[in-house]
């Protein structure tokens, strides 16, 4: 089987190493555009680490001009805000905006996201009413969408609650998700109207929240080294002790299977 034609990857930045991760493997690609916006900042250098060739253009001239034609396996990547994490309505409806624009450039949609929040509850079900093209997104082996990046890690919603059972009360952090944490606590339920730029305010409220402590969960993507600066850079800040989750949690399994199943869309017998 020989994929041929485009898929159009829309992304969280805190899910970009998953991607990464999926497309370093596949000697099938021909061409990478990463469409250039203030979101893709931090996937352009991890690309050029990994030796991924990519081609960088200009959103609004990729969306609005013509189609490419190619004879091949493409890869559009279109990186998204993380503040719209701060509203799940507001999320839900820029992705569905972003798939209704995608759908004239590519032959197939995977969404580099979870429900977070429960905002993109159902996307998949609005995507089959709605677009002329398929689409998938991250999802556990039992076909439910993960929760969010954590669950996505780790591997869907079961092994999450029972994490959450296990170790209550913490901080957990993906190599991402300790790189982006800044952008990231002033989105959540948590901080809701709280300055996060007010490290007396954070202490508060985590201490209200009777959190202390934060967990490495570490997918072995990303920098390593980033990854451990990061978290020890926001434990110091906050005062908090630092936990590393022990083997057998993590697993890329829905990373492989989300790319997996977007590519397959894309297959077709020679």
């Amino acid at each position: 089987m020989t994929a041929k034609g485009t898929l159009g990857v829309i992304a969280c930045p805190i899910l970009e190493d998953e991607l990464i991760y999926s497309i370093s493997k596949d000697n099938e690609i021909s061409k990478i555009y990463l469409l250039d916006n203030r979101h893709a900042r931090s996937i352009k250098p991890k690309l050029i680490k990994k030796g991924i060739e990519h081609e960088i253009v200009n959103e609004e001239d990729f969306m609005n001009g013509p189609r490419a034609a190619n004879d091949g396996y493409e890869i559009a990547i279109w990186m998204m805000d993380l503040g719209l994490h701060e509203e799940p309505v507001d999320l839900k409806e820029a992705i569905k905006e972003c798939m209704f624009r995608m759908q004239e450039h590519a032959d197939a949609i995977v969404l580099y996201y979870g429900l977070c929040g429960n905002g993109l509850k159902d996307i998949d079900i609005w995507a089959k009413d709605n677009l002329r093209i398929p689409m998938t997104i991250i999802r556990d082996n039992e076909g439910k969408i993960v929760d969010d990046c954590i669950a996505a890690a780790i591997g869907g919603t079961k092994k999450y609650l029972a994490l959450l059972r296990k170790y209550p009360g913490i901080m957990y952090f993906t190599p991402a998700f300790a790189t982006n944490y800044d952008d990231l606590l002033g989105r959540m339920e948590l901080f809701k109207g709280v300055d996060t730029g007010d490290d007396s305010m954070l202490k508060m409220v985590f201490e209200m929240a009777d959190y202390h402590e934060v967990m490495k969960v570490d997918t072995g993507l990303g920098d390593q080294d980033e990854f451990q600066a990061a978290v020890e850079k926001f434990a110091n800040r906050m005062g908090f002790d630092i936990l590393t989750l022990e083997d057998g949690w993590v697993t890329l399994e829905p990373a492989d299977r989300v790319y997996g199943e977007a590519k397959g869309f894309l297959e077709r017998s020679n």
